[in-house]
C-alpha cells in the first residue's frame, strides 16, 4: 500500500483515476459494441459479396396469371408461339380446345363443308365422304365409322367449332395444352413453317420467371435447379424466355448456365395433303366446244372433223339444267358419239345453265339431295351415251353459291372417277368478282381446268376492245397456274372477233344524259368527261369474217400491246374498229400457253375455225 492511501486518523482515502486509467476504463466499455459493429460489417460484406442477401431484393408476391394473359375464366385459352403469347383466344370445351369453323377454312383449308340438310359437315375425299355431326360424336371417317372420345363440333352461341384433335385427323400440326386447375389455359400451336428448332438454358440456381426485367417484378413461375427454359432474347442482364409450360417472361442471366441446346421440334404425325387421282386424257388436249342447242349435230358432226385434223376432243353442249328441282335436259345422241369415237375422237358432254339462267344456283347447288339428282342424271347421260367425260360449264354463279359449287365439284368428281369418266370444268379468266369459284378447289378435284380465255370485252361492253389481248390471256393463264397445277390447265380461245361500230353522239343526248333520274325520282348529275360520246354496236363475226372485213375496209396492222391484227375506219360518220382473230394472234396465244406447260388448248367453237387452226395447234400440242 502506497503512502498517503490513508489519511491521519487511519480512514482510507479514495484519489481520483488518471488518464491512462480512465481510458482503460473506456476501452473496456467500448470494445464489445465495436466488436460487434466489426462482426456485423464482416458478416454483411461476405453476404453483399457471397449473394446470400439476394433474396432479400426479389419480389415473392405470384402474378395474377388470369389478369396477365387477359382472360377471365377456363372457358379460354390464350395462343402462345415459343416466342409470343398473342391476343388470340381458342375456346375450351370440357377441357378441350375448339377453333371456329371459319378459321378452320380461312387459316387451314375451306374443305369442311356445311350441309344443311342432315346438320352435318362434310370433307370430301377422292372416293368417299366423311361426316361428322355437331354434337355427335359418332363419325364416318375414311369409309367406316367411329366414336370418338369428344364431340367434333360443338355450337358456341350462334357460331360452330371443331376439336382441334378432330382437326388434327386431317390436318399435319402440333399443339400442347396447358394450363387448367387454377391456372389460365395456355395453347402452343406450330405447323412448322415457322419454326423448326428451339434455343434451351438451364437454370443453375433457384429463382423465379417475372413478369419483367425487375427483381420486385411478380412472378409467373419458381424454378429450381436443372429445369429447362425457351430462350427466346438474350440480354446483357436478363433474358426473355419461356417455361415448358408456355409461360413467357424474364429471368436473370446470372440464374442461367451460359451454355445454350439447339433442340429440333419433333416431327409430326405425318398426315400427308389430300391426294387425288386425275383421271388424264392420252396425252394433250385439243378441244372444241360443238355449240348444239337445238339439235344433237349427229347429222354433220362426222364432216366437221374431216376438216379438224388434230382435234382430239368435241365438247357438245347437250345438257342444260331447266329448274329448281336440278332436272336436266339432254339433247345428247349415242350416234353423234359414235361418229366421234370412229374418227378418234373423245366426247365430254357439256353441262351448263345458259338456257335458263334464271334457275337458282344456290337452290340446286347448297342441297346434298339436289346435287345428288344432278349429278346422278349427268352420270347417266354419260353411261346413256358411252361419253369419255362431262365439261362442267356453270356461268354467272353468285358469291353465296361458290362454296355449294365447290362441293358440287368435289361430289361430281368422286363419281366420275369411279367410273372412268374425266371431269372438266370451265372459268373465267380469274378477276376478284370471280374468286368465289374457287379453281383451287377444282385442281384438286377436276382432271381439267379450262380457262375461257376471251370476252375480255364483250356484247355488252360499254366500249370496244379486244375479244383477247395477249396480256389478259397471259393474266388468265397466270394466275389460274398459281393455284391449279399446269398439268391440269387448258386455256381456251376465241375462233371469233368482234366488230365495234362508233356513232357520235349528238350535244342534245350528251345535254340529256348529264341529268338524270334514279328509281325514286332523285337527280343524277353526270359530268360530261364521264360520258362516253358515241353510241356503241357490236358484231361478233367468225374469224375469217373478221379478217376479210378488216382488209376490204381498212389497213391491217399489228399492234403489239395487244398481241394482234387491227384495222379501224371512217364510214357513212361512223367509226369501226376490229381487234383480229388469226394466224398470228393465235400463234402468240399458243406460245403463252406453251411457256407455262399447259395441258392443251380449246376452242370457242369449233364452227367458226379457219382450215389452218387445227394444224397450228397441233403444232404446239
Amino acid at each position: 500500500m502506497r503512502n498517503g492511501d490513508f489519511e491521519n486518523n487511519g480512514n482510507m482515502v479514495r484519489r481520483r483515476p488518471g488518464k491512462r486509467q480512465r481510458r482503460r476504463e473506456m476501452m473496456r466499455h467500448l470494445l464489445p459494441p465495436l466488436i460487434a459493429i466489426v462482426l456485423i460489417i464482416i458478416v454483411v460484406s461476405v453476404a453483399l459479396f457471397s449473394g446470400m442477401l439476394d433474396s432479400l431484393k426479389y419480389s415473392s408476391k405470384k402474378a395474377d396469371l388470369y389478369s396477365y394473359y387477359n382472360v377471365s375464366d377456363d372457358s379460354q385459352a390464350v395462343v402462345t408461339g415459343l416466342k409470343a403469347a398473342t391476343d388470340e383466344k381458342i375456346s375450351i370445351v370440357e377441357g378441350q380446345p375448339y377453333i371456329e369453323i371459319d378459321t378452320v377454312n380461312e387459316e387451314f383449308n375451306d374443305r369442311f363443308y356445311y350441309d344443311e340438310e342432315s346438320d352435318s359437315y362434310f370433307y370430301t375425299r377422292a372416293d368417299s365422304i366423311d361426316r361428322a355431326r355437331i354434337g355427335d360424336k359418332v363419325i364416318t371417317f375414311d369409309g367406316s365409322d367411329q366414336t370418338l372420345e369428344y364431340d367434333p363440333y360443338v355450337k358456341i352461341g350462334d357460331a360452330v367449332y371443331m376439336a382441334f384433335d378432330y382437326l388434327k385427323m386431317y390436318k399435319d400440326f402440333e399443339y400442347r395444352l396447358y394450363g387448367g386447375e387454377g391456372e389460365p389455359y395456355r395453347i402452343w400451336i406450330s405447323t412448322h413453317e415457322t419454326e423448326t428448332s428451339v434455343d434451351y438454358k438451364t437454370v443453375r440456381k433457384e429463382q423465379a420467371v417475372r413478369v419483367s426485367q425487375d427483381k420486385k417484378a411478380e412472378i409467373l413461375k419458381e424454378m429450381a435447379v436443372g429445369d429447362r427454359l425457351i430462350l427466346i432474347e438474350e440480354g446483357e442482364e436478363w433474358s426473355k424466355v419461356a417455361t415448358e409450360d408456355a409461360l413467357i417472361g424474364y429471368i436473370e442471366n446470372k440464374f442461367l448456365d451460359e451454355g445454350v441446346t439447339t433442340e429440333d421440334i419433333p416431327t409430326y404425325s405425318g398426315i400427308k395433303p389430300l391426294e387425288v387421282p386425275q383421271t388424264a386424257a392420252d396425252g394433250p388436249v385439243i378441244l372444241a366446244w360443238n355449240n348444239t342447242v337445238g339439235s344433237s349435230g349427229a347429222d354433220s358432226i362426222a364432216a366437221i372433223l374431216d376438216s379438224a385434223p388434230g382435234l382430239n376432243v368435241i365438247a357438245p353442249t347437250w345438257f342444260t339444267v331447266i329448274d329448281d328441282e336440278a332436272n336436266i335436259e339432254s339433247i345428247g345422241s349415242r350416234e353423234y358419239v359414235q361418229a366421234c369415237h370412229d374418227k378418234g375422237v373423245k366426247v365430254w358432254g357439256v353441262f351448263d345453265n345458259l338456257q335458263h339462267l334464271e334457275v337458282s344456283s344456290f337452290e340446286i347447288f347448297s342441297k346434298a339431295s339436289k346435287r345428288s339428282k344432278l349429278i346422278s342424271q349427268l352420270i347417266g347421260f354419260a353411261h346413256e351415251y358411252n361419253l369419255d367425260g362431262i365439261n362442267i360449264d356453270v356461268e354467272s354463279i353468285p358469291t353465296e353459291s361458290g362454296i355449294h359449287f365447290a362441293q358440287f365439284i368435289r361430289e361430281m368428281s368422286m363419281e366420275c372417277r369411279r367410273d372412268g369418266i374425266i371431269l372438266s370444268v370451265d372459268n373465267y379468266v380469274p378477276m376478284g368478282f370471280n374468286d368465289h369459284y374457287n379453281r383451287a378447289e377444282q385442281g384438286v378435284y377436276a382432271d381439267y381446268v379450262i380457262i375461257m380465255g376471251y370476252d375480255e370485252h364483250y356484247s355488252g361492253s360499254a366500249t370496244a376492245g379486244s375479244v383477247a389481248s395477249i396480256g389478259y390471256v397471259r393474266s388468265g393463264i397466270e394466275n389460274t397456274v398459281s393455284v391449279v397445277p399446269s398439268g391440269k390447265v387448258i386455256n381456251a380461245v376465241p375462233l371469233y372477233t368482234r366488230l365495234w361500230i362508233e356513232t357520235p353522239k349528238t350535244e342534245e343526248e350528251i345535254e340529256n344524259e348529264k341529268v338524270t333520274y334514279d328509281e325514286a325520282g332523285n337527280e343524277i348529275i353526270t359530268d360530261e368527261e364521264d360520258i362516253v360520246p358515241y353510241t356503241l354496236e357490236i358484231q361478233t363475226l367468225k374469224m375469217g369474217d373478221g379478217v376479210t372485213t378488216a382488209n376490204a375496209n381498212g389497213t391491217v396492222a399489228w399492234d403489239e400491246e395487244t398481241g394482234q391484227n387491227y384495222a379501224t375506219w371512217q364510214k357513212g360518220g361512223k367509226t369501226y374498229e376490229i381487234w383480229l382473230e388469226d394466224r398470228d394472234s393465235l400463234e402468240a396465244k399458243l406460245k403463252v400457253m406453251q411457256e407455262n406447260n399447259l395441258a392443251g388448248v380449246a376452242a370457242w367453237q369449233v364452227a367458226y375455225a379457219e382450215s389452218y387452226v387445227w394444224d397450228l395447234f397441233s403444232s404446239y400440242y
